[in-house]
């Protein structure tokens, strides 16, 4: 089938055209280019443009007639969405509205979401079901939210089956160490941010919280490596294609990590050992938050199949032959 991927060079959206292109589907990307990046879907049809001006979306769509959808487009730093509240609201919402408008009006079938599980706050028990009920702490967990009903909504009155993916923490890079992550320096987000510590690119590591209820005191989260990611989105599409079953659906390991055993397995793939230090944690940081994946599952047949040493390896991998991915950063680690 025809695909249209919005922000499509970017990190997630990259890995996911790879694996629709294997499988045989024809895929258009649409992207400003803004944080992704041209290389990362080289060969593959481009179309430069901001999914806010519908003028041009109108004329992409036009032009490429697409069954699907696949939407990654937008910003997602739930710590910069608190000072930027308006510019998160505009690009998440308002852009989603007009590629959910853009789909309506061109008879698209089919929309996946790239939702997050931001939209779940902080969980009251773990693992954490599609059943919880929304609580985002942030605008961009709220602008997930909201984007989730739009969904919700476009495809009740339109006739569009869709799915709502929910992600956990998406991390390493191809097997074959073909294609990764390019971190910005603003990005903190736990393996790049150890790995810059392993490559001597920062003096250390320090991880913020080390008295959480949990077995080793950092705080629990689930890792999904990327690859396992892209494979979920083309197991979703090509089983809303064969039935019905729109819905919202948890994407993670199912399995909760601590950031210290994070630490220790990319010191331990990486063979070099920076040193560890703890600070106070952050306000507002639960615990553990993993995913539980039985519906996803149960819909589509999807289980990952990567590690957390797959995911660490393939990233300091990555990484270490390309440090021109990684940007300085000192920043400390939480967990999220």
């Amino acid at each position: 089938m025809r695909v249209l991927v919005s922000g499509g060079a970017g990190y997630v959206g990259s890995f996911t055209v790879r694996s629709l292109l294997s499988a045989g589907h024809e895929v258009l990307v649409v992207d400003d280019l803004s944080t992704g990046r041209r290389e990362a879907v080289s060969g593959v049809p481009l179309e430069l443009g901001d999914i806010r001006d519908e003028l041009r979306l109108e004329s992409v769509f036009a032009n490429f007639r697409p069954h699907a959808v696949m939407h990654f487009a937008g910003l997602k730093s739930s710590e910069e969405s608190m000072t930027e509240i308006g510019r998160y609201m505009d690009v998440n919402v308002r852009g989603l509205t007009t590629v959910l408008e853009c789909s309506r009006r061109h008879g698209v079938r089919l929309f996946v979401f790239s939702s997050s599980c931001s939209v779940y706050g902080t969980p009251g028990c773990v693992p954490v079901t599609e059943d919880v009920s929304a609580a985002p702490e942030s605008p961009y967990g709220e602008s997930k939210s909201m984007g989730e009903h739009l969904v919700q909504w476009y495809g009740r009155l339109a006739n569009i089956r869709f799915a709502n993916l929910r992600y956990f923490n998406a991390a390493g890079a191809a097997a074959d160490g073909s294609h990764g992550a390019y971190v910005p320096a603003s990005v903190r987000e736990i393996f790049p941010m150890v790995i810059r510590a392993c490559l001597g690119m920062v003096d250390g590591i320090r991880i913020l919280g080390s008295d959480f209820p949990t077995s080793d005191g950092t705080a629990v989260r689930d890792y999904i490596h990327v690859e396992d990611l892209a494979k979920a989105h083309l197991r979703v599409l090509e089983g809303l294609d064969d039935s019905d079953v729109s819905g919202s659906y948890n994407v993670g390991c199912g399995t909760g990590v601590s950031v210290q055993e994070v630490v220790q397995t990319v010191r331990m793939v990486s063979g070099r050992r920076p040193p560890v230090s703890f600070g106070a944690r952050r306000p507002g940081d639960p615990a553990g938050l993993w995913a539980d994946t039985t519906r996803i599952k149960e819909a589509f047949g999807w289980e990952p199949v990567h590690d957390l040493a797959a995911i660490a390896e393939t990233a300091w991998r990555w990484h270490r032959d390309n440090p021109s991915t990684l940007g300085p950063d000192s920043s400390s680690l939480s967990g999220r």
